[in-house]
């Protein structure tokens, strides 16, 4: 065997001569090394493989994500638009309750931020968004928008509350303003200027007289407490109602009384029946109206 080849012999079986193959060095040098060349480009391959399908789960999650990011910036957008269209009713509600009580429209420090351009919700591509001076100005919008809107549904909330306590308190003046018939009858004698069936005379009426038979239950014309109940010289039985807020009721030639000094009646409760007592020509109830001390006309305050 010379230094430069190698012999190789194969013998086909035990009867056949062997057979003699030659291979030089520098072959089976060359024949290695493009061996080892190709289990070098195998694993890069592979390496490069594992690589890419890693870059290629990602982009697919990152997409997911993204597409999951979009629907759920359509959802908050949505919620938001809502929520600015509830507080948008409830502002106009405020201001047409506030005209109906005679109120100034409310007061509002927060402007509207001005919104506006192409929503990133309604774009088709699935990519992901990149996060550049777009995204970062959208995010700025939406966070603009929320912090308004949360100062929106304070002003609401205050103005609502305010709105609540003057309800209240005009809903205690409501109950405390006469607005019913305190009998069913006919009205005989007015308020105003008069001649007086018992002296002929010019004299002013500070009341109404309706006329109603006997017995005829008397109600109360609003809520209010009973400060006299007793026979009075000129109005029989008479029943005087406070009212609170300076007004007063008086119910004058009462059969009997029902009620009694320091009592608290309700609108429609009632408090006598008619009768013909005190100074009087026949069964009727002589009702006064009294604001601040100054007599009013009973039949403008009736409504019912």
């Amino acid at each position: 065997m010379k230094q430069s080849e190698y012999h190789i012999v194969v013998f086909p079986s035990v009867s056949s001569s062997p057979r003699r193959f030659s291979v030089k060095r520098r072959t089976i040098a060359i024949l290695l090394l493009l061996s080892l060349v190709a289990v070098v480009l195998e694993v890069g391959f592979l390496v490069q493989y594992v690589i890419r399908s890693a870059e290629i789960w990602e982009l697919q999650t990152l997409r997911a994500e993204a597409i999951e990011h979009r629907a759920q910036a359509t959802v908050l957008s949505t919620g938001m638009e809502n929520i600015h269209k509830q507080l948008s009713s409830m502002q106009e509600i405020n201001v047409r309750l506030r005209i109906m009580l005679g109120l100034d429209p409310p007061k509002s420090g927060h402007l509207q931020p001005g919104l506006g351009g192409k929503e990133e919700s309604q774009v088709s591509d699935p990519s992901p968004a990149p996060q550049g001076e777009g995204a970062i100005k959208e995010e700025a919008r939406q966070l603009e928008k929320l912090a308004w809107l949360s100062l929106e549904a304070v002003d609401q909330e205050r103005n609502m509350q305010e709105l609540a306590g003057i309800v209240d308190t005009r809903r205690a003046q409501w109950a405390a303003t006469p607005s019913i018939w305190p009998v069913h009858g006919w009205v005989s004698s007015r308020f105003g200027r008069r001649i007086s069936p018992f002296t002929g005379r010019d004299t002013m009426h500070g009341g109404i007289d309706i006329s109603a038979p006997m017995y005829t239950p008397v109600i109360a014309s609003a809520a209010g407490t009973v400060v006299l109940a007793q026979f009075e010289a000129g109005l029989g039985n008479a029943v005087i109602v406070s009212h609170g807020y300076g007004i007063k009721t008086t119910y004058g030639h009462m059969a009997k009384l029902k009620v009694r000094d320091g009592q608290a009646v309700k609108r429609g409760d009632v408090i006598g029946f008619v009768g013909s007592t005190g100074l009087s020509t026949g069964p009727h109830l002589h009702y006064e109206v009294e604001h601040r001390g100054t007599g009013m006309d009973p039949l403008k305050f009736i409504i019912d």
